[in-house]
């Protein structure tokens, strides 16, 4: 009874979404008993293609969790420490002096310049002349004094793991992370084309839509560039928690807290914990004890999200068809709402 009431509330939620103009919803909650795969709406506005348990979506800056992995590989196998200078692996020009290290790129310390933030940002730009944007900048502030969400940082470490490999990025991920995790639906997909069965993505301004499903995804490269179906994506953070692509001590350092700070509510009223640790987005405890585990991606067309409970073996993985541009309504408020009615119907089960 108590899941048909949780299903009745994703419904509702999901339902008043796709009326504010949400294309497709779909979500994956994954616990020790299983897996229930909700899915709303279409993937396409001519309402042709059904939302599916198979449909693909860009998962956006999701990807950085990837490319975070196989950093952390790489420095179990001695290749690199996450304490280097970014600079001993990518000329950073004038500020290379900077002492900037892999882990201020991971946790977003970094005070880089973001170079999606940059006017002359063209969709087929490479990596390097999207570290050139980046470059050509003052840094933000000195590094490990704050936190600002940085694509740069990503983008270095992406060009950082093909230099000590000799292979591409995308090679890496097939390598590292795809085929040993089961990854069938997955893929780097960095050009204009996507596979069948993907959702189509949107934009909107004001009341006008505007398919953007088929633009160049260079500029994304290893900040953002991932696409796959969301079964796919809970089975990498399946792989990622029982200690197949990473051990027990690395895992460890990924998801503790590297900075904390502190969220408040309407009122500035201290709620709870946040934190980043290496990619990942942290819920705190008290005690500053991580118990939730979270990363968004959004890309142009798409709203992905996932979330895990640490404590609860629970996933909890989401996607949408629009980017949350303007005052990234409807898609967030709508997101947020399934999350919470899904943690509060864990909490109440015990």
């Amino acid at each position: 009874m108590a899941q048909d009431d949780l299903k009745h509330q994703l419904d509702s939620i999901a339902n008043s979404g796709i009326e504010q103009g949400i294309p497709g919803i779909q979500i994956l909650i994954v616990d020790d008993n299983g897996t229930l795969t909700y899915n709303y709406g279409f993937q396409d506005r001519s309402k042709i293609n059904e939302v599916n348990d198979s449909t693909n979506w860009r998962y956006g800056s999701i990807t950085k969790v990837f490319t975070a992995v196989m950093i952390l590989q790489l420095e179990s196998e001695g290749k690199l420490s996450i304490d280097d200078a970014a600079s001993k692996y990518i000329d950073l020009k004038r500020h290379n002096d900077a002492g900037i290290t892999l882990k201020q790129l991971l946790n977003h310390t970094s005070g880089l310049y973001n170079y999606t933030a940059a006017g002359r940002l063209e969709y087929e730009d490479t990596m390097s002349e999207c570290l050139g944007y980046s470059l050509k900048r003052k840094l933000k502030f000195e590094p490990g004094s704050k936190y600002k969400y940085c694509n740069t940082g990503y983008l270095i470490l992406g060009m950082i793991i093909e230099k000590l490999t000799g292979q591409s990025f995308e090679q890496n991920l097939n390598k590292r992370i795809f085929e040993p995790c089961g990854l069938e639906s997955m893929m780097y997909c960095t050009d204009d084309k996507v596979p069948p069965n993907t959702a189509r993505g949107y934009e909107r301004k004001r009341k006008k839509y505007k398919d953007v499903t088929n633009i160049d995804h260079k500029w994304a490269n290893s900040a953002g560039a991932i696409l796959g179906n969301l079964s796919d994506l809970n089975q990498f953070g399946q792989c990622l928690f029982d200690g197949s692509l990473i051990d027990s001590t690395q895992l460890k350092k990924m998801i503790s807290p590297t900075i904390i700070y502190r969220d408040v509510d309407i009122d500035g009223v201290e709620w709870y914990n946040h934190a980043i640790g290496i990619s990942w987005f942290l819920n705190l405890d008290k005690n500053e004890e991580t118990i939730y585990v979270s990363h968004g991606g959004n890309t142009r067309g798409y709203n992905v999200d996932i979330h895990y409970n640490t404590r609860e073996n629970l996933m909890i993985v989401v996607g949408m068809n629009l980017f949350p541009s303007a005052k990234y309504e409807p898609v967030f408020s709508t997101q947020n709402r399934m999350i919470n009615a899904i943690h509060e119907y864990y909490k109440n089960k015990k």
